[in-house]
Formats: C-alpha cells, sequence, structure tokens
C-alpha cells in the first residue's frame, strides 16, 4: 500500500532518471507523494539507499530506527522506513525482490580489501564524495539500508548471506513522505554474495 502524509497541493515535481554505474552514488531531490524507484537493470547486485530530510540534516533515513520501528530486521512491503527521529519518511509499495536488508553496515575500501576484494572504493567514501558535491555538510554519516542484498541470521546468531534471488529488471518502489535528497549507489558488499557489477536505474515518478 503507497502511503501519504496528508495531500500536497504544490505544482508537480519535475520527475527524474538516473543511471548509477557500479562504484558511484546518485543523488536526487524527492517530495513527499513521489514515487521513487531502484532497479537493479543486470541482476545479481546489492544497491546502497540513503536519505537526509530537506529541513534538517541532522535528520535522516536510519535502518537501526527502522528496525526497531517495525520490530524486524527484513525490509518488508508496506514497511516504513523511518529517520533517527522515528519519523517516516518513505514506504515501501512495490517489491519484485523480497530481500533486502537492514542490518549491515556500509563497505568501507579496507574492509571490501579484508574481505579479498581488491581495487574496489568502499560505500561509504562513495557516499562522502556524493554529499560533497551536494554542497551538504551532514554531521553523521548513517548507514544504508542495502537494498537487494539477502541476508538471514543463523540459529547462533551469526550473519549468512544469500546468493541474491533475482535476476534483472528486480526493483523496488517507495512512495517518499518527507521531502529529501536520496542518495542510491551502486557499491560493492562486503559479502561475496552479492558481487555483480551493472548498473542501478533510478527513477521519480510523481504517480504510478
Amino acid at each position: 500500500m503507497l502511503l501519504m502524509k496528508a495531500p500536497d497541493t504544490r505544482p508537480a515535481p519535475p520527475e527524474i532518471e538516473r543511471i548509477v554505474a557500479h562504484g558511484s552514488v546518485a543523488a536526487v531531490d524527492v517530495v513527499q507523494g513521489q514515487l521513487l524507484t531502484v532497479t537493479d537493470i543486470e541482476g545479481g547486485r546489492a544497491a546502497q539507499l540513503y536519505a537526509y530530510t530537506k529541513a534538517d540534516l541532522g535528520e535522516f533515513l536510519s535502518p537501526h530506527h527502522t528496525r526497531v520501528f517495525s520490530n524486524s530486521y527484513l525490509l518488508n512491503l508496506g514497511m516504513r522506513l523511518v529517520t533517527n527521529r522515528r519519523r517516516p519518511i518513505m514506504v515501501l509499495g512495490k517489491d519484485s525482490v523480497r530481500g533486502h536488508d537492514l542490518l549491515l553496515p556500509g563497505s568501507t575500501s579496507g574492509s571490501l580489501r579484508a574481505a579479498g576484494i581488491h581495487g574496489e572504493t568502499g560505500g561509504r567514501e562513495a557516499f562522502r564524495t556524493a554529499i560533497a558535491a551536494q554542497g551538504l555538510a551532514p554531521i553523521k554519516v548513517p548507514d544504508p539500508v542495502n537494498l537487494f542484498l539477502n541476508v538471514g541470521i543463523g540459529m547462533d546468531g551469526s550473519i549468512k548471506p544469500r546468493p541474491p534471488g533475482h535476476g534483472a529488471g528486480g526493483y523496488v518502489t517507495l512512495r517518499v513522505l518527507i521531502d529529501c535528497t536520496v542518495f542510491v549507489g551502486a557499491c560493492a558488499s562486503d559479502l561475496d554474495a552479492a558481487q555483480a557489477r551493472g548498473p542501478i536505474a533510478v527513477s521519480v515518478r510523481n504517480q504510478l
């Protein structure tokens, strides 16, 4: 179900189409009521989702608070993603993949090397570059919501990466509930289960 907080009488904002190459991060401004779709064009890879509210860079999309708010470590259809102030910022309205992660931090160049993945820029470094390019200077760099990253928990509490369960064209669509700047990354994961290198598509629409 695609929810909105309240009707918005402002003129329709511009729609957006972006292709995010591997190792890079795209920034898009979205407003309440718009639909954000992230698509794994070739399949088999992870994408990273970050967002800061337009009103206050101290408020941002938080996977940690989302877990507590929704009482789940899995991102499920209809779940409200919340900020560090526990305000819903997006809601997951469509999901062809049904396998995403709210547990793992963003990768770094060092963590990738430690995992045996060389020659890659870490997601956190790529994200910092992207926010600097937008002229933003937030106090905190949060962890991302890891889209298309299929992670399970073992009986002993261990993190168990699973092979991606989606092929080309797997996507999620989220309804935006708070005006924000969204960052979508196509960066390498620390887990060897999702190391495809294809591009990610990002689209922003005013209606289905």
